[in-house]
């Protein structure tokens, strides 16, 4: 092979590698470890019984009403039980967006729409959660899991954190 020829091969090789890594970075996600929330409890991968109270506690970050007007640092949360929440920057309303059923003209999604489906909004730092669905009729133990994310006043996701909490429901110990 020809110098010449030998150069166009690599130049193009590491322009196409160059191409593929670049595609493979993430652009606007700020990889850091978000510690504001802290689960109090129950622990995590603890076994308890309904109905289940998740307690957390909360720091540089200012508790507000839905409603209001969008501060930096300041809103209140959303739980999502065994769900995965909306993408950062999307409102609760995007979870909505492809059910036909759920129209925003009728106020839709509600607090009963989203209850449905396992989510919780609160500006309290304590949830108590009455009943969950059973995963299967033979199993005593089963593995759920809450996701906590930030809202602003406006109701959109702020950043990228999601705080996760595993827990086991004992269906024995709750009868």
């Amino acid at each position: 092979m020809s110098q010449l020829r030998q150069r166009l091969v690599t130049g193009i090789a590491l322009l196409g590698l160059g191409g593929a890594l670049s595609g493979c970075v993430p652009q606007g996600l700020a990889f850091k470890i978000d510690d504001r929330l802290t689960f109090q409890s129950p622990k995590d991968r603890a076994t308890v019984k309904l109905p289940v109270t998740l307690d957390w506690a909360i720091r540089d970050f200012e508790i507000s009403e839905p409603g209001g007007e969008p501060r930096k640092g300041a809103g209140y949360f959303a739980v999502f039980v065994d769900s995965s929440p909306m993408p950062p920057g999307k409102s609760l309303s995007y979870l909505a967006r492809k059910d036909n059923g759920c129209r925003p003209a009728d106020g839709c999604p509600d607090k009963e729409y989203l209850l449905v489906r396992g989510i919780y909004t609160t500006t309290d730092t304590k949830l108590v959660i009455e009943q969950l669905p059973r995963s299967s009729a033979e199993d005593r133990r089963e593995r759920h899991r809450a996701t906590i994310v930030l809202l602003d006043a406006s109701g959109i996701r702020i950043g990228e954190s999601a705080f996760e909490l595993a827990f086991n429901i004992d269906r024995e110990a709750t009868r």
